[in-house]
């Protein structure tokens, strides 16, 4: 914009714009040009004193100011370690072709000249920040409906500077995507070859679609394979062009139905047989020494453990199952308590031979679908009917509330993990929410296979970051320095490295049991999970009040606590905290369930290992599902959440057989399973319980009627839930002592 204009823009408004509020008018979201000059005038109108270099960047940028912008932005790169500036990067050779006459031939000019500098790594790296996971829709859309949902002609300056913010992404992005986009896949054809039209015939007649990725340019020896078997059709490529890099051949191969394979779309149910003639397959191979690994996360871990079920095959070497799901036991449900995050998950992966991320990001469909659930009461095997689409895989998933012969086939069961003798290092993560299915593959190899050759890494992680690279910080907890590792990179290709050509084995790995201690930045390395545990806090329920809290005393005691549920209330939820979300909190809802707490802590504790509980209570129905968290208060009274359990009180025997309670009678239900962790408790912290009632809009209702919970409505809710707990009930956390 010409300085003229400028100031004849600037004259016409009012000098309150530059404290508290901005005048702001609308134009159409269509007309760029209009767009485009509205945000160069509001960045000049923002207040930019108190910004970070990068936000200072962004407004010069929006402003025009590109000569001045550059020079902030330099400045501000040199303070960013290489593997994280593939954004900032962007933002570089933005401003940069922004001061040439030709902005696109510039920025792509410059960008591939980038690119083909660049090593293997940063090149994949690029791949999965710019590619795999693009941005740029989100960007665009968020900066759209913040726009759009401002109705005032007068903003305030935090608002300003957030949409001014919003729009540089947007701008930013969508000007420059199919230029890197292109580049950054130019350059994996000059450095791998893959072929990625190879469809494999199973022996029952379905197909598997299948791509292998050499590196160009290495020798003719044969070499080991690098599996990766995913339902994710498109989102592994950086997976086996990491494997390429390092000197492997990278495979992928598709769950049957899926990429150019014409069979029948069917999640989990095959793996078991289609896993292990993939790997035959690879096996008999020009290129293949006859040595397959397999790696990979989530659903891309299960698929491992399935490759077993009936039997090892030869070739393969290893695996590296990273925060695997285990069918039944962690997905869908956790502990027979069935959570509707999957309903959505089985449109993304079956809607079509890729992905439908249209449907997945839909995010007003599938709250409006759990919220109408939860408002009208209707029964859980009707999710489909109130969406209006047929959902196939839930309603198979409503007909197995149990561990049923369903989910057995999927999987080892009992002594079908005897016969699995290759080395294994699984990978999870305190907050991962498939930790229970990791630990239960961990822990039921150890059972049935005599001293196992199988190794556990866990750290402050959740689901993604323990499959790549942990950052700074995780849900508001910044991480201790020795727990920033490079797992997909280093960690896995060392394990690799080390099992198929003979080097040394990962230094983290010094013993079966390797985790990270929160709060002390040192792992701890043990021989098995029992290990871990030298001593054990253990906590009893007391109905004694000390301002807003129950107690927790360490005796037996003769209390009863009452607590009351009415399934029958829909404008109220219950056990709206148990997910750990942020990971530290100034407060919590002291109003939400029955909240205990402890004395204050004599001396440092190691909490090390999953906490467990035996719980004694009555309730006047045949069945619950109830909750337990456990934070540490910490001396500066922030509340830490260390672990949780949700599970249903008929399935706490035995999660293949249903028990139903007797109503008023007092049981006792004890679990062992909560989430593992290990972290420091500082002198002076408190032990923080929430035992609960789970009613919420996430997951099924069980109204205690004793009839399969998926059928269940509001109807079933005649009487409130009346449940009572006595003083021998227990919490026990383990930890860990040097002196015994």
């Amino acid at each position: 914009m010409k300085k003229s204009v400028l100031i004849l823009f600037l004259s016409t408004i009012s000098m309150t714009s530059f404290a508290q509020e901005v005048a702001f008018k609308k134009v159409e979201l269509s007309d760029s040009v209009a767009l485009a000059n509205q945000m160069q005038q509001l960045a000049v109108l923002c207040d930019t004193q108190n910004l970070s270099k990068l936000d200072v960047f962004k407004f010069q940028l929006i402003r025009g100011n590109y000569k001045e912008a550059l020079v902030t932005f330099k400045k501000r790169i040199k303070e960013t370690p290489i593997d994280q500036r593939h954004y900032l990067d962007i933002y570089m050779h933005y401003v940069e072709a922004k001061l040439s006459k030709n902005f696109k031939g510039a920025f792509k000019k410059s960008y591939r000249k980038y690119v083909k500098k660049s090593d293997d790594i940063q090149v994949i790296n690029l791949d999965k920040a710019l590619i795999i996971r693009d941005p740029t829709d989100y960007y665009v859309s968020n900066f759209k409906n913040t726009y759009s949902n401002i109705k005032s002609e007068k903003i305030a300056q935090a608002t300003a500077i957030d949409l001014v913010k919003k729009y540089f992404l947007s701008t930013v992005f969508s000007s420059t995507r199919a230029i890197y986009f292109e580049e950054i896949k130019q350059d994996h054809k000059r450095r791998y070859a893959v072929n990625d039209s190879i469809v494999i015939p199973m022996k029952d007649g379905a197909e598997v679609s299948v791509v292998v990725v050499k590196r160009k340019g290495n020798s003719t020896t044969k070499k080991s394979a690098i599996l990766v078997s995913s339902i994710y059709t498109g989102t592994n490529v950086a997976s086996t062009t990491l494997a390429a890099s390092k000197g492997y051949v990278g495979v992928i191969a598709n769950t049957r139905g899926k990429r150019r394979s014409k069979s029948d779309i069917k999640p989990l149910e095959y793996e078991n047989t289609d896993v292990y003639e993939v790997i035959d397959w690879i096996s008999k191979q020009s290129w293949s020494n006859q040595k397959v690994a397999m790696v990979g996360g989530s659903y891309n871990g299960f698929t491992q453990w399935a490759s077993m079920k009936h039997k090892v095959h030869p070739s393969l070497k290893t695996i590296v199952p990273m925060v695997a799901i285990a069918p039944g036991i962690d997905y869908p449900m956790e502990n027979n308590v069935l959570h509707n995050y999957s309903y959505s998950w089985n449109f993304y992966v079956t809607n079509n031979k890729f992905l439908d991320f249209k449907a997945s990001n839909d995010f007003n469909r599938w709250n409006t679908l759990k919220n109408t659930w939860y408002k009208t009461g209707v029964a859980f095997n009707k999710l489909d009917s109130l969406d209006g689409q047929v959902n196939k895989l839930w309603n198979t998933y409503m007909q197995h509330p149990s561990y049923d012969d369903f989910w057995k086939k999927m999987i080892p069961y009992k002594q079908e993990f005897a016969k699995i003798d290759i080395p294994i290092l699984t990978i999870t993560g305190y907050y991962d929410d498939s930790q229970r299915g990791a630990m239960y593959y961990f822990n039921e190899h150890h059972k049935y296979a005599k001293n196992p050759n199988h190794y556990l890494l866990v750290g402050p992680y959740d689901h993604w970051t323990a499959q790549t690279k942990p950052e700074e910080s995780l849900r508001n907890y910044k991480l201790d320095k020795t727990a920033l590792i490079n797992i997909e990179e280093d960690i896995i290709y060392q394990w690799f490295d080390y099992i198929l050509k003979g080097k040394e084995k990962p230094i983290i790995l010094k013993d079966k049991v390797n985790f990270q201690v929160m709060d002390t930045d040192t792992w701890m390395h043990k021989s098995s999970l029992n290990a871990m545990t030298s001593d054990t806090l253990t906590f009893h329920l007391s109905a004694t009040k000390v301002d807003d809290f129950y107690t927790l005393i360490s005796d037996v005691n003769a209390s009863e606590i009452e607590m009351t549920v009415d399934f029958k209330d829909r404008e109220s939820i219950t056990n709206t905290e148990y997910y750990p979300w942020p990971l530290e909190r100034e407060q919590i809802n002291l109003k939400d369930g029955l909240v205990f707490k402890s004395e204050a802590l004599k001396e440092d504790v190691l909490i090390n290992g999953s906490f467990f509980g035996n719980l004694e209570f009555s309730i006047n129905k045949k069945d619950v599902d109830y909750s337990v968290i456990v934070y540490q208060l910490t001396p500066e009274n922030k509340y830490f959440h260390l672990s949780y359990y949700i599970g249903r009180a008929s399935f706490a025997k035995d999660r293949e057989k249903r028990v139903l309670l007797t109503p008023n009678e007092f049981t006792e239900i004890s679990f062992n399973n909560s989430k593992l962790i290990s972290k420091k408790l500082e002198k002076g912290s408190r032990i923080v319980v929430v035992v609960n009632v789970n009613k919420n809009n996430n997951a099924q209702i069980n109204y205690g009627t004793g009839k399969d919970v998926n059928e269940e409505n509001i109807k079933d809710a005649v009487i409130p839930l009346q449940i009572n707990f006595t003083g021998n009930s227990s919490i026990s956390l383990p930890i860990w002592n040097s002196r015994k």
